[in-house]
C-alpha cells in the first residue's frame, strides 16, 4: 500500500508539473489560435534575401493580423530594435484596433549604400556577422508575437582595375604599427569633418573603432556612421598613395572623399564608400616595393593603443 501511494504522489506531482509546463508555454509563446494578433515581415517580398549590389534598398513590409475569432484586437505596440534607429515606425501608429479578418501593413525602405554600411548595420543586433536578422515585435492584451526576416550582405564583384601600384587593405594597416607609423611620418591625414589625424594611437582608432558605437557609448547617427565608414577607407587609401605610390581610379577620388567627409551630404558620403575600399583591395596582390619594412603583424598591441578620436558630432543627414 505504501508503494502504491508513493506512485500514486508521483504521478500527481508529474501531473502538476506537465499542466504548469504547458500553461507557461501557451501563456508564453501561444499557439496561433490563443494569440489576438500575429505578424509577418518581409524584405524585397521574401522572407531571406542577398544585397550584393549597392547602392542596395532593401523594401521591408510588416504586417499584423488579427487572428481571434469574434473580435476585435488592439494592437499597443509595434517595434523593431535594429530598423527603429534607421528611422522605421509602424504606421498608423499603435494603439490601434484590427477588426476580425482584419490586418495592417507598414512598409519601410532602407537605403544601404555600401557593403561597409551593410555589416554595420546587421551588427547592430548584438551579432557580428553579416546577417540583418532584426526582430519585429508587436504586443496586444494577451501576450506578444514576433517575426523576422533575413538580409544577408555581400560584397559586390569588383571591376578590373589597373594598379599603378601595390595597395593594402584595412586589416592589413590596423595590424601593423610600423607600417601606419611611416604614414603618419609623412604628414599629418585630413579626414574632413572627423578632424585632422597626427598621433599613432588616433590612427588606429579609426581603424579599430566601431562604425556602430561612439567611443563614449551610445549608438551612431547615421551621418556619423557613414563619416565614420568612409574615413577609416579614406586613411587607408591616403596612406597607399603615400606609402606605396598607388593611384585611385578617378585620381580625384580621395579628395572627395574627403570634401564629402566634410559635408552632411549621407547619400553623397554613403556613395564613396565602396569605391575607396575597391582602390584598397584593388592591388593587394602586387609585391611591396623594395626594401619595404611593414612590421610584424601585432593586432593586440596595436588594439592596446588605439584611441577612437571621434564623438558625437550632433549633426544629422542633410536632404
Amino acid at each position: 500500500m505504501l508503494m502504491n501511494e508513493v506512485g500514486t504522489m508521483r504521478m500527481k506531482q508529474k501531473q502538476q508539473w506537465v499542466a504548469a509546463v504547458c500553461a507557461v508555454v501557451v501563456g508564453g509563446s501561444g499557439v496561433a489560435n490563443a494569440h489576438d494578433l500575429i505578424c509577418e515581415k518581409k524584405v524585397n517580398g521574401q522572407s531571406v534575401v542577398v544585397a550584393d549590389d549597392y547602392p542596395y534598398t532593401a523594401n521591408y513590409s510588416f504586417k499584423v493580423t488579427n487572428v481571434h475569432p469574434t473580435l476585435p484586437s488592439i494592437l499597443l505596440t509595434a517595434t523593431d530594435d535594429v530598423l527603429s534607429s534607421e528611422g522605421f515606425t509602424f504606421s498608423p501608429p499603435p494603439p490601434v484596433s484590427i477588426p476580425v479578418n482584419g490586418s495592417l501593413t507598414s512598409n519601410f525602405p532602407l537605403q544601404i549604400g555600401s557593403y561597409d554600411e551593410c555589416v554595420t548595420i546587421a551588427a547592430q543586433d548584438g551579432v557580428a556577422d553579416n546577417h540583418i536578422d532584426n526582430t519585429f515585435r508587436v504586443t496586444f492584451d494577451l501576450g506578444s508575437a514576433m517575426c523576422s526576416a533575413r538580409l544577408t550582405c555581400e560584397r559586390e564583384e569588383p571591376p578590373p582595375v589597373e594598379c599603378t601600384g601595390p595597395t593594402r587593405t584595412l586589416g592589413f594597416y590596423k595590424n601593423r604599427i610600423l607600417t601606419l607609423t611611416q604614414c603618419l611620418a609623412q604628414g599629418p591625414i585630413n579626414l574632413g569633418a572627423i578632424g585632422t589625424i597626427t598621433t599613432l594611437p588616433a590612427a588606429e582608432g579609426i581603424l579599430w573603432g566601431s562604425p556602430a558605437m561612439y567611443p563614449a557609448g551610445g549608438m551612431r547617427s547615421q551621418l556619423d556612421r557613414l563619416r565614420f565608414l568612409l574615413a577609416r577607407q579614406t586613411l587607408v587609401g591616403i596612406c597607399n598613395q603615400r606609402l606605396f605610390g598607388a593611384t585611385p581610379d578617378p585620381a580625384s577620388l580621395l579628395t572627395d572623399a574627403v570634401a564629402a567627409l566634410n559635408t552632411t551630404q549621407c547619400d553623397l558620403i554613403s556613395s564613396l564608400i565602396d569605391p575607396v575600399d575597391a582602390f584598397n583591395n584593388g592591388c593587394d596582390s602586387l609585391p611591396l616595393p623594395p626594401g619595404f619594412i611593414p612590421g610584424p603583424s601585432t593586432p593586440q598591441a596595436a588594439e592596446a593603443i588605439a584611441v577612437d578620436p571621434t564623438s558625437n558630432s550632433g549633426q544629422s543627414c542633410s536632404p
